[in-house]
């Protein structure tokens, strides 16, 4: 049956997300890197590679990560410090849920859990060491904290 209406059932994070302002989020839950228009760019050439490969489901995750980045970029550049776009609350999750991954990891190589507010993405083993190397991890050390904490090994 079609419906107009599409009820969601509550979840917590949905309430957080709607009520959040952009600035708190960029507070919480970034390293606070200023965004660039060639940031919300570089998320569009993403979406136009899933819009290629007629991948629905990165479609829809690319698209959110563009607003999403189009939001912060607005904030950096005009100021604007609105509540987090409903529409972009999967992507603002995402990043949210890798911080608390990110965390895990730096406690395990031995560095305070909020040591930074990096949320790229921990699941290629190269960006965990690049960003650990940062701290003066050693690779063997990065490399055993991606073994331990994302592949659970």
């Amino acid at each position: 049956m079609f419906s107009i209406i599409n009820i969601q059932p509550f979840s917590p994070i949905n309430f957080i997300l709607v009520n959040m302002q952009i600035s708190q989020y960029i507070k919480e839950y970034t390293c606070g890197k200023r965004i660039f228009f060639i940031d919300v760019i570089s998320e569009m050439i993403e979406f136009l590679v899933e819009v290629i490969k007629f991948n629905k489901t990165g479609i829809k995750e690319e698209f959110e990560d563009v607003l999403h980045f189009l939001q912060l970029w607005l904030y950096y550049r005009f100021g604007l410090d609105g509540e987090i776009w409903r529409i972009t609350r999967n992507s603002v999750k995402k990043f949210m849920d890798r911080k608390l991954v990110w965390n895990k990891i730096y406690t395990f190589v031995g560095l305070p859990e909020n040591v930074s507010g990096y949320v790229g993405n921990y699941n290629k083993i190269k960006k965990v060491v690049n960003h650990l190397q940062k701290f003066d991890i050693s690779r063997e050390k990065a490399e055993a904290a991606f073994n331990k904490i994302v592949l659970g090994r």
